[in-house]
């Protein structure tokens, strides 16, 4: 069993594959194999990986049938390695000299899951130059830590890596939890490493550099805005209400603020990255929509939102009121107006902080300030308004203030 497999997706990267295998080649510590991955590329790659291959026996080249895109690539890949540790990298990027040797032996040394580090960007030629000479990210050397220490430590420094080439994993870890790519979506990383960072027992960051990504022509960094980026990061974001309702996780988020704080904090940071695809890219969702940004990031949010927060028929039918206000005019209190009307529930208004509008569902649209104190309010609204709401109504002295666990 070799120490570590290393783990490359390729696709017409004939300019930068050989500088690839070579940066690994030229580690210091040798006990490794590569498994290769071509997705059907039409120059020359295959070419330079079967050659690569038949020169050195650590080297093994798959491919595939049809292009499935990278995370099958990885995926593929990981499903034939045999090594202790796994690392995953691009195919257009590098090693530092010396990385595998030193995580190797941090990882073993810790018996960690996983081990963080820190990564640097260069130029593939003057037209990306501003984009390079950058340090992503920059940790400090921690601690071993839970996954949910993990994670709030990263959203704390704000050093929340969105690269899979920053990692170092325990293949056994990978297989246990089953924790693997979502398939032909772009930014496969953003979901995938807040599972395996959150599942964790033992994590390790370190304050060094070993990974170099390089910012070149054509790649997903840099060949500009479509459709398929929005929907990436969409499915990446539905991992993670996916992962959030299995019950450990659920029990976590439950029991600590800290883990919760930062979960939310994580939802809220890919939902902005969303949010600034549209603004820098309006001109293009105009065209491929028909609507203004304002009205696409609503649609967009509005259907993740639902997707993945269901109501609570029993929690609702265990609220014994017979009047009450509701919070919002979304669809969660579409929701909440249905199943307490099923049960006679008379609702008095909807308090809502949109004074544009006069009523929602057949109900008056009222301020906080104008809402009978002694009349019980339900927040029917998402986590991302709740606080909100609770203020303006608990500014208006209310007595009862009745939250769902959605």
């Amino acid at each position: 069993m070799p120490k570590v497999s290393v783990l490359i997706p390729a696709y017409n990267v004939e300019k930068y594959v050989e500088e690839c295998l070579d940066s690994i080649l030229n580690q210091t510590m040798q006990d490794f194999e590569i498994i290769c991955v071509d997705d059907c590329s039409t120059d020359g790659t295959l070419r330079i990986l079967r050659e690569y291959e038949e020169r050195d026996d650590r080297i093994h080249v798959y491919t595939h049938d049809v292009n499935k895109g990278q995370s099958a690539g990885r995926n593929l890949a990981l499903s034939k390695a045999s090594g202790m540790y796994v690392y995953m990298m691009d195919s257009d990027d590098k090693l530092v000299p010396g990385a595998l040797e030193e995580l190797y032996l941090a990882v073993s040394k810790d018996d960690l899951d996983l081990i963080g580090f820190e990564t640097e960007n260069f130029a593939d030629d003057m037209t990306f130059e501003s984009n390079a000479r950058i340090k992503t990210l920059t940790y400090r050397d921690t601690e071993v830590l839970s996954g949910r220490e993990a994670l709030t430590y990263c959203m704390d420094t704000e050093s929340f890596s969105l690269s899979v080439p920053t990692f170092m994993m325990r293949r056994e870890y990978l297989n246990e939890n089953s924790i693997r790519f979502v398939e032909g979506i772009l930014h496969e990383d953003v979901g995938y490493i807040l599972e395996l960072i959150v599942r964790a027992e033992r994590v390790r960051f370190l304050h060094k550099v070993y990974f170099l990504r390089r910012i070149r022509a054509n790649s997903t960094m840099t060949v500009g805005f479509t459709d398929k980026n929005i929907e990436g990061y969409i499915r990446s974001f539905y991992r993670s209400f996916d992962l959030e309702n299995e019950s450990e996780i659920q029990e976590a988020l439950d029991g600590e603020p800290e883990f919760e704080r930062a979960y939310r904090k994580w939802q809220r940071d890919i939902f902005g990255r969303l949010n600034q695809l549209y603004e820098q890219n309006s001109n293009v969702i105009s065209q491929m929509k028909g609507g203004n940004v304002t009205e696409e990031i609503r649609r967009i949010f509005e259907i993740v939102k639902l997707s993945h927060y269901r109501l609570d028929e029993k929690e609702i039918k265990e609220i014994n009121i017979s009047e009450c206000y509701l919070c919002g005019t979304g669809q969660y209190t579409r929701r909440a107006i249905q199943a307490l009307g099923e049960q006679g529930v008379i609702i008095k208004g909807i308090i809502s902080m949109e004074s544009d509008k006069k009523a929602f569902a057949g109900f008056p649209i009222i301020h906080a300030s104008a809402a009978d104190p002694e009349v019980p309010v339900v927040l029917s609204v998402s986590r991302y308004t709740k606080e909100e709401y609770k203020k303006i109504i608990q500014k208006n002295n209310s007595t009862r203030l009745i939250e769902l666990s959605w």
